[in-house]
């Protein structure tokens, strides 16, 4: 959960909240009850829960039902700052509790990079 999601606030397409180190052997996430941001004006669309695994580039794998996919669009960055990380909260429930909050770092960004 310490890496941090990069958006571009043209951007308007699917990120992943995974919630594997969360999550206790055996449980998994039943409902999302929402997703927010504290700053940036994000649009969240419906969230859902990953019905297959997901295998990610760094080489691990999400089992089904441990990630909460949603559609995020739109997004401000304060004039005069080229960026701005937002905390990003989905709070759902699994079949073992009926409040888990995960936290995401979002940081909309639209220049890029320089390595």
């Amino acid at each position: 959960m310490g890496k941090v999601l990069d958006k571009r606030t043209a951007d308007s397409r699917v990120y992943d909240i995974d919630c594997t180190d969360l999550l206790a052997t055996g449980e998994t996430i039943s409902s999302v009850t929402s997703v927010t941001a504290d700053q940036g004006t994000l649009t969240f669309g419906s969230p859902s829960i990953n019905a297959a695994p997901i295998a990610y580039a760094d080489g691990r794998t999400a089992a089904i039902g441990k990630v909460i996919q949603v559609q995020i669009s739109a997004g401000t960055i304060p004039t005069g700052q080229s960026n701005l990380q937002c905390t990003v909260r989905a709070l759902f429930a699994t079949n073992v509790s009926p409040a888990v909050e995960a936290t995401v770092v979002l940081r909309l960004i639209d220049t890029p990079n320089m390595y």
